[in-house]
């Protein structure tokens, strides 16, 4: 069904913003309107901001601010406008297959303590979103949304920031867009991920400090969210503490995942970041997320890029078998919120492919 011909859809209303004071953090932004007309000077912002904190804000990127919101009113659907039972119909099979497409639902992570997380998201794969009969009905009207979302991010965000990023690391224009996207067809199976919380009751609350979502990096190359006005997500900054991430009206918010971490020799920072409890004026808003997760092909070793500047500043990240983009992936989800975790004062470690990875509290 075209989207001309769907059923009109509820329109999703901004929640008010926090009157509280908060400690944000310093992110940089990017403006890509500049992008054909001052790139030196958004490549200098890219490497400062990849190689300081792992955050920027993206601005200018063409994408409509009726396009954004409509991308928030089809999240909004997902979870209010499909039945229980359809969603169980759906249930990503992240335990069997270490793939999140389709809905994670509430209580399937372990934040702190036996307090079990109360977030529901729903995934679509790029390279997995036909047929539209895949998905729970009330959706389908508008598959033709999504698709024209996730390709408009792709074009005028993701290619863009990538091509930045080639110029950071010093490896040819269009390398690492070639690696998400290349000349046979071949493309990285992207998430787009609506995301929703409900708040944690008091004593939830008090057992997990506030936390939401542990602190984690993401585990892909790049991510995009948008921004949104619930405040609630943290970065660990390079001073060790955590601040806040300011909502701006139409920005993007990217920050880099493990796999381009691990790529550029750790000369880009996958940042940790996390989610906690929204302050008292928003507590009673469900906080709806709109993403897109970028992967690279399916089947690409994870190994240092060959740059001059990634082999000569950068580090080896494996000692044995290098992983691929998809096991890295799938190994992630798996263990993410069930792994049983060795435990510390402020992160629990796990290990994956001889690597630790931490959980912040």
């Amino acid at each position: 069904m075209s989207a001309s011909a769907a059923p009109e859809l509820p329109k999703w209303r901004a929640p008010a913003l926090s009157s509280e004071t908060f400690e944000w953090a310093d992110i940089l932004t990017v403006d890509l309107s500049l992008y054909d007309t001052q790139p030196a000077e958004l490549v200098k912002t890219v490497s400062t901001a990849l190689q300081r904190d792992g955050f920027f804000y993206v601005i200018g990127h063409g994408i409509p601010q009726e396009t954004l919101d409509r991308q928030f009113s089809i999240g909004q659907l997902t979870f209010d406008g499909v039945s229980r039972g359809e969603k169980e119909a759906h249930r990503a099979p992240i335990a069997e297959e270490g793939s999140f497409i389709g809905y994670k639902l509430q209580n399937y992570w372990e934040i702190k303590d036996g307090v079990r997380d109360k977030i529901e998201h729903y995934n679509f794969y790029l390279n997995h979103i036909d047929p539209v009969t895949r998905h729970p009905k009330p959706l389908q009207p508008y598959i033709d949304d999504v698709k024209a979302f996730l390709e408009e991010t792709r074009q005028k965000v993701l290619r863009r920031v990538l091509n930045l990023i080639d110029a950071v690391l010093g490896l040819p224009d269009g390398y690492l867009w070639g690696l998400h996207s290349d000349s046979e067809g071949r493309t990285g199976d992207d998430l787009l991920r609506y995301m929703i919380y409900d708040p944690l009751t008091t004593d939830e609350a008090s057992k997990t400090n506030n936390v939401m979502l542990n602190g984690h990096t993401d585990f892909n190359s790049i991510s995009t969210l948008v921004s949104q006005p619930i405040t609630a997500l943290q970065i660990l900054m390079p001073d060790g503490k955590w601040r806040y991430v300011k909502h701006r009206d139409g920005a993007l918010v990217i920050n880099i995942g493990d796999q381009l971490s691990f790529m550029s020799g750790g000369l880009l920072k996958g940042t940790i970041h996390r989610v906690v409890q929204p302050p008292q004026d928003q507590i009673h808003y469900r906080r709806l997320g709109v993403f897109h997760f970028a992967h690279f092909i399916n089947g690409v070793p994870l190994e240092i890029l060959p740059s001059k500047k990634v082999q000569q500043e950068g580090r080896k990240i494996f000692d044995g078998k290098v992983p691929t983009s998809d096991e890295w992936e799938a190994a992630r989800v798996k263990s993410y919120g069930t792994a049983k975790l060795i435990k510390g004062e402020y992160y629990d470690i796990e290990y994956i492919a001889g690597l630790q990875v931490r959980h912040w509290h």
